[in-house]
C-alpha cells in the first residue's frame, strides 16, 4: 500500500471503523463486490449479482455518519481577501477569503464530510450459506457488505512533507467547507502535483467487508447439507487490527 493510501485507511478505520475506499470518490465500489487485498488496497474482481444471479442481496439504509479528521502535524490558516490572518470566516460576511493547510509530514490527510449515507447488506448469513456451496468461490475473497457514500466531501491527501493546499472562495462557502459541506464556487491551489483532492464531490469513501472461513472444507464438499454452525463469517476487517496481509 502506498503511504498515502495507508494514511487514508488509518483515518477511516479510526473514525468510521471501516475500510478506506481507495481512491476515495473516484472508485466504483458497490455492495456485493468481491475481491481481495493487493498491496494493502482492496481490488474488486466481480460482483455477486453478476456472477451468481440466484443469490439475493437484501440491502437497506444504515445509520448516517460524519467525519472530521485532520492528520497530526497539519496546520490550518484563514486569511481575508488582503491576506491578513483571521480567526473565523463569519466576520467576513460574503467577502473573498482563503482556507490554507500546511502539511509538515508526508502522507497527510484531511477528511471533512458532514453527511455520509450508509447502505448495508442485511442478509449476510444467507449470502454466506449460498456462497459456500459454489465450487468457484474462493475462501480468500472478501465481499463488500456496506458502502459509505460521502456527500459534498472535502478530502485532501498530500504525499510530500512541507507541502501546502489552499482553497479560495467567498467566506460563507469556506464556512461550509470547514464543516464538511463543500459546494461550488471555489478555486484550489496546491504546492505540488502529488496532492490528491476531492472537493464538493459525492461518492464512496469507505467500505465494510466480510469473508467466509468455513470449517472442514473437504467434508463439506461431500455433505449434502451445510449448516450455519459450520461457517465462520469474519466481518472485522474495518477494525484497526494492524496491517492487512495480501490475499495470495
Amino acid at each position: 500500500m502506498s503511504g498515502l493510501a495507508k494514511s487514508y485507511q488509518k483515518a477511516i478505520r479510526k473514525e468510521l471503523v471501516a475500510h478506506g475506499a481507495w481512491l476515495p470518490i473516484a472508485n466504483t465500489f458497490k455492495i456485493g463486490d468481491f475481491g481481495f487485498f493487493e498491496a494493502g488496497v482492496f481490488r474488486k474482481i466481480g460482483n455477486i449479482k453478476d456472477k451468481y444471479p440466484d443469490i439475493t442481496l437484501t440491502v437497506a439504509s444504515g445509520k448516517p455518519a460524519s467525519i472530521n479528521f485532520t492528520s497530526e502535524g497539519t496546520r490550518t490558516f484563514k486569511f481575508d481577501a488582503d491576506g491578513k490572518a483571521t480567526t473565523n470566516f463569519a466576520s467576513l460576511g460574503n467577502a473573498q477569503a482563503t482556507l490554507k493547510f500546511e502539511f509538515s509530514k508526508s502522507n497527510s490527510v484531511v477528511i471533512k464530510v458532514d453527511q455520509i449515507d450508509v447502505e448495508q447488506l442485511q442478509n449476510i448469513e444467507e449470502v454466506a450459506m449460498a456462497l459456500v456451496k459454489k465450487d468457484s468461490w474462493r475462501k480468500r475473497y472478501k465481499v463488500v457488505s456496506a458502502a459509505y457514500t460521502g456527500k459534498n466531501c472535502f478530502i485532501v491527501c498530500s504525499r510530500e512533507a512541507e507541502s501546502e493546499f489552499a482553497i479560495t472562495a467567498n467566506a460563507d462557502v469556506l464556512r461550509e467547507i470547514e464543516v464538511g459541506k463543500a459546494s461550488g464556487g471555489f478555486e484550489i491551489t496546491a504546492s505540488n502535483s502529488s496532492t490528491y483532492d476531492s472537493v464538493g464531490d459525492t461518492g464512496i469513501i469507505a467500505l465494510k467487508l466480510f469473508k467466509l472461513n468455513w470449517l472442514n472444507r473437504l467434508k463439506l464438499l461431500k455433505s449434502p447439507k451445510i449448516t450455519k454452525e459450520q461457517i465462520i463469517i469474519e466481518d472485522d476487517f474495518g477494525k484497526d487490527t494492524g496491517e492487512l496481509e495480501d490475499d495470495f
